[in-house]
């Protein structure tokens, strides 16, 4: 068994990223294992966790380091963090094994990683696309990637630049990958035959799928009469559930087409319908038979009772790799709808719930108001969702998966 590792990535405590890297330290240490999370931005006070430092605005930076405008100016990814080279030194002794997240965010230096991974073998888990493009997190409709960036059409795409620097930021990371070797790990095969395919390609010494993973003793089933009482959810009414950090701004989040789509179904006939946007505060919409509430981003335990609440999980997006909110309605017996798109369709099956394309919000509208329609249906995939959660997608499963990664780079 791997006797230290050192995971790293941009926060402890954030959107999916963080919530995978946090879970699995505390599985890790759990176990008993030596582990360590070293972090851009610490947040929680967890034992283990580590703060990289450098993680100051780019205007203090600058101050120091004068280069730091220089590259935004250009439209030069910012690379600027020297306390990045101190990395190994942060745990009371080497790692065994370096695991990686996300590295944008403003706080690492990717150029750190040739010598570290020719001292400990490199472990990075991709949770979006940002490692082989010119700036981006997702690409979205562009494939620009596949041959060197530039004439970016999502400048304004996380993260984002204010002038065209993409060709010479891929460039840039291309000439890292050639003297690099990774360990490269995906939740879904979608994104790791993007990686194959990309300029990352001469890193990668090893590649391997392992699906994210939900905390099956928090996200169950449960009664769901008992669940809207105790959120003083209205009887005889169809719930939905739709939840993402930022779910109504953030603009991978489809949150314009699920409203276009819930308009579509007030106006055709049927019970009143509560949609609960989970992940950002706003204005409550009442759109005839439809009622929409967007509330702010609660605890893991409020979300799990609030699918255990829901006829139906809806995730309307622009893109996704592994989505954990998909994971965890499946694993709470939900339905799901859900845009085709990256990994979601290796997570939700025909029994399990209904994927249309993305952008399209008459699909969108037809394929909820098909599951409402249907309650038996909809008993039928909650139950075959459950099960299938239990068997691919058990957090313990994840973290044995990364144990036995670790011991065969070990080896």
């Amino acid at each position: 068994m791997t006797a230290s590792v050192l995971q790293v990535n941009s926060s402890d405590m954030g959107g999916g990223a963080e919530v995978v890297a946090l879970s699995l330290h505390r599985a890790y240490r759990a176990r008993r294992l030596d582990a360590w999370l070293a972090v851009g931005r610490a947040r929680t006070g967890e034992d283990g966790v580590l703060a990289i430092g450098d993680n100051r605005s780019r205007r203090s930076r600058a101050l120091r380091d004068p280069g730091v405008l220089f590259d935004l100016a250009r439209g030069r990814e910012d690379f600027r963090f020297p306390a990045s080279h101190r990395l190994i030194g942060l745990p009371p002794r080497p790692p065994d094994v370096l695991h990686l997240h996300n590295l944008h965010g403003g706080y690492f230096d990717l150029a750190v990683l040739p010598e570290v991974s020719r001292r400990q073998p490199t472990v990075v888990t991709m949770h979006d696309e940002w490692l082989y493009t010119g700036h981006c997190a997702n690409s979205l409709d562009s494939e620009r990637w596949l041959t060197g960036c530039g004439k970016c059409p999502h400048l304004d795409s996380y993260p984002a630049l204010r002038v065209d620097g993409t060709s010479g930021n891929w460039k840039r990371k291309a000439a890292i990958y050639e003297r690099l070797r990774l360990h490269v790990v995906c939740p879904s095969a979608h994104l790791l035959n993007r990686a194959q395919q990309s300029m990352l390609a001469p890193a990668i010494v090893s590649a391997s799928v392992i699906a994210n993973g939900v905390d099956l003793t928090l996200f169950s089933p449960g009664d769901r009469d008992e669940a809207r009482a105790q959120l003083g959810l209205p009887d005889g009414t169809s719930v939905i559930v739709f939840a993402a950090p930022g779910v109504r701004t953030n603009p991978y989040k489809d949150f314009e087409t699920l409203e276009a789509a819930l308009g579509m179904l007030a106006d055709e006939p049927g019970p009143a319908v509560l949609a609960l946007a989970l992940g950002e505060a706003g204005a409550e919409r009442q759109i005839d038979r439809v009622t929409l509430r967007s509330l702010a981003f609660t605890t893991h335990e409020q979300v799990a009772a609030h699918l255990r609440a829901a006829d139906l999980y809806v995730h309307s997006t622009r893109a996704d790799n592994h989505p954990l909110a998909v994971l965890e309605a499946l694993a709470c017996g939900v339905p799901v709808v859900a845009s085709r798109v990256g990994g979601i369709p290796e997570q939700v099956r025909d029994e399990t719930g209904i994927l249309v394309d993305p952008g399209k919000p008459e699909a969108l509208a037809r394929a909820i108001a098909e599951l409402l329609g249907d309650e038996q249906r909809r008993r039928a995939m909650g139950k075959a969702a459950a099960a299938d959660a239990r068997r691919r997608f058990d957090s313990q499963q994840q973290v044995d998966a990364y144990l036995e990664l670790y011991a065969a780079v070990t080896d």
